[in-house]
């Protein structure tokens, strides 16, 4: 005590949270409880639910989704990735007639996953070995920088934006890969990408592992990034103009507020888009944006 994480629904809180406090209370002013500890709980998560019609999906309301439709279709770990990739855990979700055509794309991201991790022996192309070409160099720098946004996104619940990430990921690598990348490089590259989605795809990991390496995914460590690799030498900084995008500027991750600004109401095409107006406002959240409130 007191435990590290709660995570429940909004219903709980006028449950089990309330009670669980009121005893640890309780237990503390009568001595059965350690002097001082006045919360059971170190942090709340609350999570989303998800709906049917407008309410709740409940078992003792009979309105439910049998999950094991779709373990006979695109397998329970594209289920899984669904419910982390449909939006932020802490938002509910509507189950609409739209569903299953998400749960069947993340169903389709990881047959390319599979097709990455575990090629048919007639389709693997003739990897290079040697020295790292410039080319290499960008996906073994895409590859810690994965590490980097995924592991943070674990950390802050954002489970959908690091399913985001490793979608974009095989979008780079799998060109490259085909093309008859650094055979070094490939290896590091889907090797990273298994260990990331093994908390999301379990079951796929651990084959896909399995086959590559002989052992066991989940008694791996988790991956650490390189800082060097890692580190983007610019990013982009989206302008927008009263909400709508209106330029995207290179610019160094490390830009201050006033230099984002500047640069921002430098741009041409804003500086058109404005027409002599003042902007109200100027919202910089640097380096990734700029909003000119008119």
């Amino acid at each position: 005590m007191p435990v590290r994480q709660y995570i429940g629904g909004i219903e709980h809180a006028i449950l089990h949270l309330l009670y669980a406090r009121f005893y640890t209370k309780a237990l503390v002013d009568v001595g059965l409880a350690p002097e001082g500890l006045r919360e059971p709980f170190a942090r709340l998560f609350t999570q989303g639910m998800i709906r049917l019609d407008g309410k709740k999906m409940s078992k003792s309301k009979g309105n439910m989704i049998a999950p094991s439709t779709y373990f006979t279709t695109v397998g329970a770990d594209a289920l899984r990735l669904f419910h982390l990739f449909v939006g932020p855990p802490a938002d509910d979700v509507d189950w609409t007639s739209q569903t299953d055509s998400v749960i069947d794309g993340c169903g389709r991201y990881l047959d390319r996953v599979w097709r990455l991790a575990v090629p048919s022996d007639d389709v693997i192309p003739e990897r290079r070995s040697g020295e790292v070409t410039a080319e290499d160099l960008s996906i073994r720098q895409a590859t810690h920088r994965l590490i980097d946004r995924v592991s943070r996104d674990y950390e802050r619940w954002s489970y959908n934006t690091a399913v985001a990430a490793c979608m974009e990921f095989v979008n780079t690598v799998q060109p490259y890969a085909r093309g008859g990348g650094h055979a070094d490089v490939v290896a590091d590259a889907v090797d990273t990408l298994l260990l990331l989605l093994a908390p999301m795809t379990p079951h796929l990991a651990a084959e896909a592992w399995e086959r590559r390496h002989g052992d066991h995914i989940h008694e791996r460590q988790w991956p650490v990034s390189d800082p060097t690799l890692a580190v983007e030498e610019t990013v982009t900084l989206v302008v927008q103009v009263n909400g709508k995008v209106r330029d995207r500027i290179e610019v160094d991750p490390a830009i201050g507020e006033v230099e984002a600004e500047q640069l921002a109401l430098a741009s041409s095409k804003v500086v058109e888009d404005l027409a002599g107006a003042a902007p109200r406002r100027v919202i910089s959240r640097p380096p990734r944006l700029v909003n000119i409130v008119v």
